[in-house]
């Protein structure tokens, strides 16, 4: 059962780096407050739609920026419907849940540190994450789950790609009830760092693997050990 935790685990932090790999329109010499306020926009339109309008993403067209939030969750969930054969049905409810998780996540873009990126102006910027703990008894919940559904002998008779869907919408029923009364781990700082990604067009902005550490870090992996 863990491998299909870890199948949204891994797919929640995908969606993280994805959106963190947009490009700011930077000024010629970006401040402590812009780099803060780039990273800040970025997470916030990814977990809840909204962002600073004063900053403006090469790789959007303005006013677009929720559709391509959108797009990015979409593209993620493509990937592993295809690969898991999960229904339509099944994908919904994986949308439904990624967007009410990312939601949920607690962080805060607390400092900003001027660094030379050879010669070229960059920061290192702290965020500030109290982890959720979606998977927090979401195992032990979905074994006693397990044991109901194996007493139902129609199950005998579905289809491997029927099962496993089946197996996926009770997970989202279980990991959804987490979402009802969050929890969250001590907070962690984070930093990433946001440099000059293309200097002819003087766009600015934070690597996958930046991205990827603080995705990962958004959601606890508590119950996934």
């Amino acid at each position: 059962m863990k491998k299909h935790f870890r199948i949204i685990a891994v797919l929640l932090a995908s969606v993280m780096v994805m959106a963190l790999m947009l490009s700011g329109c930077g000024k010629k010499e970006p401040t402590d407050e812009d780099a803060k306020k780039y990273v800040d926009s970025v997470v916030k339109l990814l977990c809840t739609g909204e962002y600073d309008k004063s900053i403006k993403f090469s790789d959007i067209e303005e006013g677009k920026e929720t559709e391509a939030r959108d797009a990015i969750i979409e593209e993620m969930l493509n990937q592993a419907a295809s690969e898991y054969e999960l229904s339509d049905e099944i994908k919904d409810q994986f949308r439904e849940f990624i967007i009410n998780a990312l939601a949920k996540c607690k962080y805060t873009v607390t400092d900003a540190v001027k660094t030379d990126d050879n010669g070229k102006v960059g920061y290192d910027v702290t965020v500030s994450v109290e982890p959720l703990k979606i998977f927090n008894g979401a195992e032990e919940t979905m074994s006693n789950v397990m044991v109901d559904l194996l007493s139902d002998t129609s199950v005998l008779s579905m289809s491997e790609e029927e099962v496993t869907n089946l197996v996926f919408s009770k997970i989202f029923d279980v990991l959804n009830g987490n979402l009802e009364n969050p929890e969250y781990g001590p907070a962690e700082d984070v930093i990433v760092h946001y440099g000059l990604m293309d200097e002819e067009n003087n766009l600015y902005g934070v690597s996958e693997e930046d991205g990827q550490k603080l995705g990962e870090k958004l959601f606890s992996a508590e119950g996934l050990e």
